[in-house]
């Protein structure tokens, strides 16, 4: 069972979101700051971190950076409020896997949290951020891939994955 990692200043946030997950993955802690959210992924080790993008202390970037330095692999899962593309661009040029907002539908969450810990980059709909954007200096033998399983196929990601992953935009709601 995939294990996750909620991370949110707000409490009424994570309880939602645990009652959505809880059936379907293990919740192995919450965090409400980013020293808390180190900590925790230090400790815990999950497979997906559910990460708010603006924390008391700093921001998801921080949290990324912060267990990356403590040497934990784990894969984040941006949740926010914002689709502010310079929200986007600093989460994901962090190291997160993907960016969905909070406006996002229980099986959606359900649904992106699974992809994101197989390693499937997803995005919420709404988020447009051009590929020049988001990574300026991306070589040319980078590519853009493109999910075949999605009802979006023909739509592409913004930004280039390792080797094996694959982008899914979530449907529109």
């Amino acid at each position: 069972m995939l294990r996750v990692l909620i991370v949110d200043n707000h409490e009424l946030v994570r309880h939602g979101v645990r009652g959505v997950l809880k059936p379907t993955v293990e919740i192995v802690g919450q965090a409400h700051d980013v020293d808390s959210a180190i900590e925790k992924i230090s400790v815990t080790q999950p497979d997906v971190v559910l990460l708010d993008v603006h924390l008391p202390g700093g921001n998801g970037a921080s949290v990324i950076a912060g267990a990356t330095q403590n040497g934990v692999e784990t894969t984040f899962l941006a949740l926010s409020v914002s689709d502010a593309a310079e929200d986007v661009i600093e989460i994901i040029r962090a190291g997160a896997l993907g960016y969905v907002t909070k406006s996002i539908s229980p099986d959606d969450l359900v649904d992106a949290v699974r992809r994101v810990g197989e390693g499937d980059a997803v995005f919420s709909p709404r988020l447009q951020v051009s590929c020049s954007t988001l990574s300026p200096d991306r070589s040319p033998s980078q590519s853009i891939r493109t999910s075949t399983s999605s009802p979006h196929a023909k739509e592409k990601s913004c930004v280039s994955w390792p080797a094996g992953t694959h982008t899914k935009r979530l449907p529109a709601a």
